[in-house]
Formats: C-alpha cells, structure tokens, sequence
C-alpha cells in the first residue's frame, strides 16, 4: 500500500505516523519517504484500516494507485 500524506512535513510526523501504524499492526513495515510525502505500508490489515489509523494521528493519508 501507498500513501501520500501532504501534511507530513518533518521527521517527527513520519515518526509518529510509524509510531501509529506499528501500534496498531506490531507486524507492519514501513517506508516513508518524507522529502516526497509518501509513506509505503506493508501490512496484512487493508488499506482503509492504515488510512483510519493515519486519520486517528492527526494526519490526512491519500491513497495511491
């Protein structure tokens, strides 16, 4: 899964962001990419899952095709 996330703006947003997901699904792994806004999820949970969890961090995810 690929996420762009606008308003990650800083190591400290990716951080939380990881934080958010790895808490949610400890099996997660995670690629951000902060300079591009991109955060790259592989997860067993779907998609909609990573996106609410993502919301709940105060963050704002757009799914990628």
């Amino acid at each position: 899964m690929e996420f762009e996330i606008p308003d990650m703006t800083c190591g400290g947003c990716a951080n939380a962001i990881k934080r958010a997901v790895t808490q949610f699904d400890p099996a997660a792994k995670l690629d951000v990419d902060v300079p591009v806004k991109i955060v790259k999820v592989t997860s067993t949970q779907s998609s909609q899952r990573i996106i609410e969890v993502i919301e709940a961090a105060g963050f704002h995810p757009l799914a990628r095709t």
